[in-house]
């Protein structure tokens, strides 16, 4: 009789030791995030995280157990040490699930998402990263302008309705990024609909989002695969079979003509640096145009619907910026219009700027804390220690309401914070931020989000009257859509209404 007592007794005896002997047993946090990552998966599954570590640190302190294994932080002071350039920490297995199985070694794969090897990421960033500066991006402002100028266009059209305004930008960055990177646009503006493409994008982050917390049941799932496939229907993911058709259309021209043949985008600007780099591998550039239709569409769209939503709620920000882009008119920096603004007009928006940025602090498109693996030596924040191998991170939507980075009111959307700190507060605030990602390893295509995103705003702006029409968590708009935020990896707001009237 006694052995059916001995799951009890080894349960009873793995809760003991998760509560009073693991060497994380100290931090506070949640009882059940203590016992097994089952909790914070089933948190991130219903697409709560946006807002959960927020409460937690408010409930539980500076540092919390969120798993047996996994704390997160709040305090700057060690932002530099786990996120700083040159670190030691390195992404935790967390990073697996959105790509699958674990990187192999060698240097013809490429996947800036989850690269463990320094020294192959290093040389991949410091060969690509000139494709993606301010001054390469400009060069194709052009195909940039295209998308821009027919979807002021859309908005024309559906004047005077309840728009989900979320969707309609969607719609702009799939062609956006579609022509910037192969000069094509993708047709989503036109058909008002990408064939389902992000949404499905959307389950893909949705279901990694809780799978990373879980590496065994990732590495299942990833051996099942190729079972599950002839099982179930494939995915609606069009946009990257119009990347692949792209791809192979290039490298026929290519074949055919020369480098003459080839049409001015970032695609080929990727085939001649391999051309011109031999450490660039050649299928490193394909690899980068998939990362921009993959990566680029729905953060910039969220970060837009942020600044959006930030100044439309805010009357007196949205007093300022329409000031400033009167003034700006009467000066003859922008003309209203079908051209959208040029990039060197909307970076002189110094407001729009300061709108940008504050939408990103209090708002970044990543709901989780960025997880890192505690090297050699271990490490000690805010009186608790955490041992090596065990894993730390900070969210950047708690890092971004630190009042002794961004000062006071840090939970109000006030651009005025950018344009009264001094450049070196400033500077300051820029670079502890984690919108896209901690120094070591920040997003290589921010200068082109940030292109995209302040020539678009500022023609939005310019153009339209904006009216939001239903509140988060609130009843549903006259459009019928309840506006919701979600979130387990990436954040969405789904369901705001926003009618738009031609100024």
């Amino acid at each position: 009789m006694w052995h059916l007592y001995y799951p009890l007794l080894a349960l009873a005896a793995y809760i003991f030791y998760t509560r009073f002997l693991h060497p994380l047993s100290r931090v506070p946090g949640p009882f059940l995030a203590s016992l097994a990552p089952l909790w914070l998966a089933w948190q991130c599954m219903h697409t709560r995280r946006p807002r959960l570590d927020l409460d937690l640190h408010k409930r539980y302190g500076s540092v919390v157990r969120i798993t047996p294994d996994e704390v997160i932080f709040s305090s700057p002071e060690y932002f530099k040490t786990v996120y700083g350039a040159g670190t030691k920490y390195v992404k935790s297995r967390y990073y697996e699930a959105p790509v699958g199985m674990p990187q192999k070694e060698g240097w013809d794969k490429l996947d800036l998402l989850v690269e463990t090897d320094v020294e192959k990421l290093r040389v991949q960033k410091r060969t690509a990263g000139p494709i993606y500066s301010t001054a390469n991006v400009k060069k194709h402002e052009g195909l940039i302008n295209n998308n821009i100028a027919r979807w002021l266009q859309r908005l024309k059209g559906l004047a005077g309705k309840p728009l989900h305004l979320y969707h309609e930008i969607e719609l702009l960055n799939v062609d956006t990024v579609c022509e910037v990177t192969f000069k094509k646009p993708f047709g989503a503006v036109e058909a008002g609909s990408d064939g389902g493409h992000m949404e499905s994008i959307w389950a893909h982050w949705e279901h990694v989002g809780w799978l990373g917390f879980l590496p065994w049941l990732n590495t299942v799932e990833k051996k099942l695969m190729p079972w599950m496939a002839s099982l179930l229907p494939a995915p609606k993911v069009p946009v990257f079979y119009f990347a692949r058709n792209q791809i192979d259309s290039h490298q026929k021209a290519r074949d055919a003509g020369g480098q003459e043949e080839l049409p001015e985008c970032m695609h080929t600007d990727f085939h001649r640096l391999a051309k011109e780099k031999p450490d660039f591998r050649a299928n490193w550039g394909s690899q980068l145009s998939k990362t921009n239709i993959g990566a680029g569409i729905d953060t910039m769209s969220q970060t837009m619907s942020a600044v959006i939503i930030g100044v439309c709620q805010t009357p007196s920000a949205y007093a300022q910026l329409r000031a400033e882009l009167d003034t700006a008119v009467t000066s003859g920096l922008i003309t209203k219009g079908d051209e959208p603004v040029s990039y060197d007009a909307a970076a002189g928006l110094l407001y729009l700027q300061a709108c940008m940025h504050e939408a990103m602090r209090l708002w970044p498109n990543v709901a989780i804390a960025l997880p890192r693996t505690v090297p050699r030596g271990g490490v000690e924040i805010d009186g608790y220690y955490i041992p090596e191998g065990y894993t730390v991170g900070m969210n950047p939507r708690q890092l971004g309401r630190n009042e002794e980075v961004f000062g006071a009111e840090t939970d109000s959307f006030r651009p005025e914070r950018w344009l009264e700190a001094s450049k070196e507060r400033r500077n300051d605030m820029q670079g502890r931020n984690l919108a896209f990602g901690g120094p070591s390893r920040r997003c290589p295509g921010m200068h082109l989000a940030w292109f995209v995103c302040s020539k678009t705003l500022a023609s939005l702006f310019l153009n339209f009257d904006l009216k939001v029409l239903n509140e988060l968590d609130g009843p549903p708009g006259p459009g019928g859509g309840k506006w919701v935020e979600q979130g387990a990896f990436p954040t969405r707001w789904h369901g705001w209404e926003v009618e738009v009237t031609p100024r």
